[in-house]
C-alpha cells in the first residue's frame, strides 16, 4: 500500500461487528482516505483487532470498551475474515506490520514526528528499532522510549516536548490499547494518531522473519509462526480453534435474550428508588442487572441491588419471571444477545432513605420518587416497561389487601 491519493468528499465507512466489537470494512483506497482524515484531527486511536484481541475482550470489559470506542478498527488476521463471512461481509484484512510500514512512509512523506513506546522486555531494543527506522527513513524525526507493560510509567514532559504526531505502542494486548486510551491520548495533545502495534517492529528489526508473501496472502501466517515459534501453540490454538467456536456460538446466541432482573424497591411511604447512570447523559431507571451463570433470580436481584445501592434490608414480596422482553437497537449488543428478558421483583425496604450508597462506576446519583411519578421520572426508553411493572404492582397490592 503506497498510494497517497486524497479522495474528494466524505466517504461512509462500512462496519461489521464480530463478538460485539465493531470492525471497519475498508478497501485500500478507503483505508488511505480514513487515515488521512484522522491525521487532520487530534488524538485518534487506531486498533488492529485479531482473534486473540476479541477473545481477550470477552473477559476484559475495559479492553472491550476501548476497542468499541476506537476511531478505526482495522482487521488483522484471517480468522476475522472467516467470521465476517458468516454475516455475509467480506472485509479486507491488513497485517499490523504492513500498517506500520505504511504509516512510517506516510509520516516521512508528510514530515510528521513519530514516537515509539517499546516494551522494555520485548525482542527489539530501543536502539534497534530506531536504527531500523533510520535505515529506511534517515530524515524522519523519531523518538523511542521504553515502558513496563504492567506499570506503563513514562516521562510525560519529555514526550510533550518532542510533540509527536504519530505514536506506536508495542506493549501487546490488552495493555497497549488501554494505555493509549486511558493515558497517552489524554497526556499528549499533539498526537494525531496512536496505534497499538504489538511485535510489528520485531519484523522491521529482523528479530522475527516474516512468512513468505504467498503464505501471507493465503492467510497461513499462523502456521508459519507455529513452525518458527512452537511456544506460541496456545495462542495459535486460541486463534484457530477457540475463536471460530466462539464466533459460531455468538451467531446462535444472537437469537436469545439476556436474562435480567429489575427491582421495584417500595417504602412504607409508597416511594421507589431510581438511579442515574454514570456518564454525561441523564439516564434514570430502576436498579437492574444481568443474571450470572448458576445464579437464581432471587440471588441475582439481591446481588444487583446490593452492588448498585448498598441496600440489604429488603423483603421480596413478589417475583414475576420473564415478564418483559425487548430488543436492543440494531448496532448495540452485550455478549452477543439480541436483547433482554426481564424478571420483575417487588421488594419492601425498611431502612433509612439516606442509606443508599451508589457505585460511582455505574451510577452518579439516586433519588426516591412517588410510585405514581415513576414513569414520568424515568428516562423515556423505560416508560413502556415501567407502566407494565406498575400495573403489576397495583394488581399485586389489590390482591394482598
Amino acid at each position: 500500500m503506497t498510494s497517497f491519493l486524497i479522495l474528494p468528499g466524505k466517504m461512509a465507512m462500512d462496519k461489521t461487528a464480530i463478538l460485539g466489537v465493531p470492525i471497519s470494512v475498508l478497501s485500500p483506497k478507503d483505508l488511505d482516505y480514513e487515515i488521512r482524515r484522522l491525521l487532520q484531527r487530534r488524538r485518534a486511536h487506531i486498533v488492529t483487532p485479531n482473534p486473540e484481541f476479541l477473545l481477550l475482550a470477552q473477559k476484559d470489559q475495559e479492553f472491550f470498551s476501548v476497542l468499541t470506542k476506537a476511531d478505526l478498527a482495522i482487521p488483522d488476521g484471517i480468522g476475522l475474515k472467516f467470521a465476517a463471512w458468516l454475516k455475509g461481509v467480506n472485509p479486507r484484512r491488513y497485517s499490523g506490520a504492513n500498517l506500520v510500514l505504511y504509516l512510517l512512509q506516510l509520516a516521512d512523506h508528510k514530515h510528521l514526528r513519530v514516537a515509539v513506546a517499546n516494551w522494555n522486555k520485548g525482542l527489539s531494543s530501543d536502539s534497534e528499532i530506531l536504527q531500523s527506522i533510520k535505515n529506511s527513513y534517515p530524515h524522519l524525526k523519531t523518538f523511542i522510549f521504553s515502558l513496563d507493560r504492567e506499570k506503563p510509567l513514562y516521562d510525560v514532559k519529555r514526550l510533550r516536548a518532542f510533540q509527536p504526531d504519530l505514536v506506536f505502542v508495542a506493549l501487546g494486548a490488552p495493555q497497549q490499547d488501554i494505555f493509549i486510551h486511558n493515558r497517552l491520548l489524554k497526556d499528549i495533545s499533539s498526537i494525531r494518531i496512536a496505534m497499538g502495534v504489538g511485535g510489528s517492529f520485531d519484523f522491521l528489526t529482523g528479530k522475527i522473519k516474516r512468512a513468505p508473501k504467498l503464505i501471507q496472502k493465503l492467510g497461513f501466517e499462523w502456521l508459519w509462526r507455529l513452525l518458527k515459534q512452537p511456544w506460541r501453540i496456545k495462542r495459535i490454538w486460541n486463534a484457530v480453534v477457540v475463536f471460530p467456536l466462539a464466533v459460531i456460538g455468538w451467531q446462535f446466541r444472537r437469537f436469545k435474550y439476556r436474562p435480567n432482573v429489575v427491582a421495584l424497591i417500595v417504602t412504607n411511604d409508597n416511594e421507589t428508588l431510581i438511579l442515574n447512570s454514570a456518564g454525561t447523559r441523564t439516564y434514570w431507571g430502576l436498579p437492574q442487572g444481568g443474571v450470572e451463570k448458576r445464579e437464581s433470580l432471587e440471588q441475582a436481584v439481591r446481588r444487583e441491588v446490593a452492588e448498585e445501592t448498598g441496600l440489604t434490608e429488603l423483603d421480596i414480596l413478589a417475583q414475576y419471571p420473564n415478564m418483559y422482553q425487548y430488543e436492543w437497537p440494531k448496532h448495540y449488543t452485550h455478549k452477543g444477545f439480541r436483547g433482554q428478558r426481564q424478571s420483575f421483583f417487588i421488594l419492601r425496604y425498611h431502612g433509612s432513605r439516606n442509606a443508599v450508597r451508589t457505585n460511582p462506576i455505574e451510577h452518579k446519583a439516586y433519588r426516591w420518587v412517588k410510585l405514581e411519578d415513576l414513569t414520568k421520572a424515568a428516562s423515556p426508553i423505560h416508560r413502556a416497561q415501567y407502566e407494565v411493572f406498575l400495573k403489576t404492582y397495583y394488581e399485586f397490592k389489590t390482591r394482598k389487601n
